[in-house]
């Protein structure tokens, strides 16, 4: 889509770091440049290292993994030039706001006001969500974002194809499979993203009256579909929930990327490849005027996938898994009632926000358990 004349982007200056006094998550650091190193020991150190903060943490850093801090200031200029200097005109706002309870997906723009946050408080976030199919010559962006449509599309190949590539390669080690069995299998590949969603999203300030009603902008919750790949920005509000039951926040790596797992694969590894409940916080009182601007790609399986524990993995075999559907009165599980990966991406679109309302415990442990096509499927809180 070259466009001939484009608006001139702003340079992206990030906000200035916190010096309030918070207690930050001890995530680890991937190196990935060393996933394609010569040396076998390089490539062992990453492996034991993302095998670690995948089993421990859930979440995550990425460091050297093929793009340029220049690049990286590019896209945040992008979606600055779209949100915080209002690229997007009222007009396409309204033509292209997104229709999620009638499509299933996040396609479009994100008006303020969607969620209920606490009595009294909806939630302050413009986005606009890409697809495959949006990113497509038409009128599916907004002028500003048409213009640079090229970028964000090489971008986002770059992301999918190259950097998550690579750590589903990592994942399928760590099931004892071939390294390109999720890519394979799994990883949906039907466009520049398949049939994950590309997301600009901008936290406005929140009012003080606001902030006094509530911490969260953002619930807790856990990403629904393979991986989730966030470019690291400065505004303190991230928090992931530790192993030990405390929220802490997901501290600031320049030109660095947040990786989390979704979903989808705890689902199919029947919980040995854990997806981290995270939310978003109140940022901290020296931070309170800044507009929040984050960028992230959030991948996804292919449609037929079913969500049944991966019979291929020796590692499954032989430790066992935790099958999160409930087995009918028989003690089976009926396969043929576990969704795909679409029929559960399309439901958690349309029930997202939306508070646990049948809340069980299995083995000690809280989920949420929803009554999907004919079976129980548990998710854990």
């Amino acid at each position: 889509m070259p466009i001939a004349t484009r608006t001139p982007l702003r340079p992206w200056v990030p906000p200035a770091e916190t010096k309030a006094d918070v207690e930050y998550a001890n995530l680890r650091t991937i190196d990935l440049s060393k996933f394609d190193s010569d040396r076998s020991a390089d490539r062992d150190e990453v492996y034991q290292e993302f095998k670690a903060a995948v089993k421990e943490d859930g979440f995550l850093y990425l460091t050297n993994f093929g793009l340029t801090q220049e690049q990286i200031d590019r896209q945040f200029a992008i979606a600055q030039a779209a949100l915080i200097d209002n690229g997007i005109t009222d007009d396409e706002k309204k033509r292209l706001e997104w229709k999620y309870l009638n499509t299933g997906k996040y396609t479009g723009y994100k008006p303020r006001g969607y969620w209920d946050i606490a009595q009294g408080v909806k939630d302050n976030v413009e986005s606009f969500n890409f697809y495959s199919e949006t990113m497509k010559a038409g009128d599916h962006l907004p002028n500003i974002l048409r213009e640079y449509a090229d970028d964000i599309v090489e971008f986002n190949t770059f992301l999918h194809d190259v950097v998550n590539r690579k750590l589903l390669s990592l994942l399928s080690r760590m099931l004892e499979l071939p390294e390109s069995y999720l890519w394979d299998k799994v990883q949906s590949h039907n466009g520049p993203i398949g049939e994950g969603y590309f997301r600009q999203m901008m936290f406005h300030p929140a009012p003080a009256e606001h902030r006094k009603k509530s911490s969260v902008q953002m619930h807790g919750h856990q990403d629904y579909g393979v991986t989730t790949l966030l470019l690291s920005q400065p505004i303190a509000a991230l928090q992931v929930l530790s192993a030990d039951g405390n929220w802490r926040f997901v501290k600031y790596k320049k030109g660095g990327m947040v990786v989390n797992l979704g979903e989808v694969l705890e689902f199919i590894s029947g919980g040995h490849l854990p997806a981290t409940r995270h939310r978003v916080t109140q940022c901290p009182d020296d931070q309170a005027n800044q507009f929040r601007l984050t960028i992230g790609l959030f991948t996804a399986a292919n449609n037929d996938l079913s969500l049944a524990p991966l019979s291929d993995s020796p590692l499954l075999a032989r430790e066992g898994f935790v099958s999160r559907f409930e087995p009918g009165a028989d003690g089976v599980v009926d396969a043929t009632k576990i969704p795909t990966a679409e029929q559960w991406r399309v439901a958690r679109v349309l029930r997202s926000q939306t508070p646990p309302t049948d809340i069980v415990v299995v083995n000690g442990v809280k989920y949420n358990r929803q009554y999907f096509q004919g079976i129980y499927v548990l998710e854990p809180i």
